[in-house]
């Protein structure tokens, strides 16, 4: 999982960064037209993982890992343009956006205003994926005149595109036509997921602004710069600090995974034994035969069986050779829907 952290100068974006990678990435307090971005790769907090650990005692814990990208390149001028390929590159291939929103006064900018400010963003996205519209369908009618038939279905969906865009919509307003196939290799901005991350300052209360929770969005609160701190800390001293502070226990780090994989519609399988536990990573609803990919496209070809159990199955009855007498241990096909917190074991044959 890939997730762009971008918002304006200000905005506390590398302290969020920082919050959830424990760097220490330098600050650039106010930093108009940034390019450079940082890159951050963590594991995914996970406490089955770690159940299942201290009882096999394998040689390796892998856990699922998510890479988070600082980007800078949103300038915060009055009007939105078209972002530089720096930015587009390292934003396009994300799979979620963390737009953060500053809600705290600043020494440069002043007072904060989040609705503005998401507004904003919100008018750079959109802009720049109706470029990328605008461009292509042009290129469709010169292609037409030239007599070359264009893929209906493709057209139509731009022009609903073109028509959401120009109303001041992203196109994840409309679910169904932000995941479409069809328009999977424009990588649109405005159609990726979202988490808005309201960034407030210490002493302010903590609060949702926007009450974003729609399909594709979800609205989140922090205050960055304890959060940063804290993520220097080992998970002991974080956690004693959250106490005395009156704090959420979890982390950013925690809090965040757990949104984007919800916002992502992701789930977590496992594979054990004493050479090695590991989560992997799938969509919700995948089949066994898909999940035996994700490990290796050689156990996909020759799939045959998975024999599994459920997390909570196995923690229950203490070991496989037990689930197996109480009958929890069992056999599933190439389609049965992975859940979450299975524990797996491939059959295959190459």
């Amino acid at each position: 999982m890939e997730i762009g952290i971008t918002g304006l100068p200000g905005s506390g974006k590398t302290t969020i960064f920082n919050a959830l990678t424990g760097q220490e990435a330098k600050i650039n307090d106010y930093a108009p037209g940034l390019v450079s971005h940082n890159i951050g790769i963590v594991n995914v907090p996970d406490a089955r993982i770690d159940k299942l650990s201290s009882i096999f005692e394998p040689k390796k814990t892998i856990y699922a890992t998510v890479q988070y990208i600082d980007i800078g390149g949103i300038s915060g001028d009055d009007t939105p343009k078209e972002l530089s390929d720096v930015f587009l590159n390292a934003i396009r291939p994300t799979d979620c956006l963390l737009e953060v929103i500053r809600n705290y006064d600043h020494p440069v900018l002043g007072s904060p205003d989040p609705e503005k400010d998401l507004k904003y963003l919100d008018g750079e996205l959109i802009f720049n994926d109706l470029v990328v519209v605008e461009r292509r369908l042009e290129r469709i009618e010169n292609d037409k005149k030239r007599g070359k038939k264009p893929d209906t279905e493709e057209e139509a969906l731009l022009k609903t595109c073109y028509k959401l865009l120009t109303d001041e919509l992203p196109i994840r307003s409309e679910p169904e036509i932000a995941a479409n196939p069809k328009l999977r290799g424009y990588t649109f901005l405005s159609a990726k997921p979202r988490l808005v991350l309201v960034n407030h300052e210490e002493g302010e209360e903590i609060k949702d602004i926007f009450g974003l929770s729609g399909h594709l969005e979800k609205e989140l609160s922090f205050y960055g710069k304890i959060e940063m701190e804290l993520g220097q800390l080992s998970s002991e001293e974080a956690l004693e600090f959250r106490k005395d502070m009156g704090l959420d226990e979890r982390s950013a780090l925690d809090l965040l995974v757990r949104e984007s994989y919800s916002l992502l519609g992701l789930i977590s399988f496992f594979t054990t034994g004493k050479d090695e536990v590991r989560a992997w990573t799938i969509r919700r609803g995948d089949t066994a035969y898909i999940a035996a990919n994700a490990i290796h496209s050689d156990i996909q070809r020759g799939f045959i069986r998975a024999e599994l159990i459920s997390y909570n199955d196995f923690i229950t009855s203490g070991t496989m050779v037990e689930a197996q007498k109480k009958g929890r241990l069992r056999l599933e096909g190439k389609e049965y829907p992975v859940e979450d917190g299975d524990i797996i074991n491939f059959r295959f044959n190459v």
